[in-house]
């Protein structure tokens, strides 16, 4: 795949996760978030610009892109399992939530992507080893 669409995907998947996660629990969950309309939806998008930005460093940080798959899973699961479990209408200061969560995915995201930067540097290592 090339880089160019990997990152555009990055982007398109970061925009599309908040509506993802809430389908398992039904419509009423998901009019949770579709309730702001495009204002809501810009929130979403500025909120998770943290994550997807974090996700785009790693894609230049990287020379194959199959390492990016490690820093994805972590950061992105991590996003959908707290956006999925966030019951926006149980609280006032519930939607706090939404603010706080794409910033805690970073430390999840920061350890893949530690782990896919040593995947990708494996087999460079081992050239210049001799082994």
């Amino acid at each position: 795949m090339r880089k160019a669409l990997l990152r555009v995907l990055i982007v398109v998947f970061a925009l599309v996760l908040p509506y993802l996660s809430r389908l398992p629990g039904g419509r009423e969950w998901l009019g949770q978030l579709t309730y702001g309309g495009w204002g809501g939806f810009l929130f979403l998008a500025a909120c998770s610009a943290v994550v997807w930005g974090g996700l785009l460093l790693c894609s230049w940080l990287y020379r194959r892109m199959s390492s990016l798959w490690i820093p994805a899973l972590l950061g992105y699961g991590f996003l959908a399992w707290v956006y999925g479990s966030i019951d926006l209408r149980a609280d006032a200061q519930a939607a706090l939530g939404l603010l706080i969560a794409p910033m805690y995915s970073l430390a999840p995201m920061l350890l893949g992507g530690l782990i896919g930067w040593w995947f990708d540097r494996r087999p460079r290592i081992r050239a210049e080893a001799g082994t």
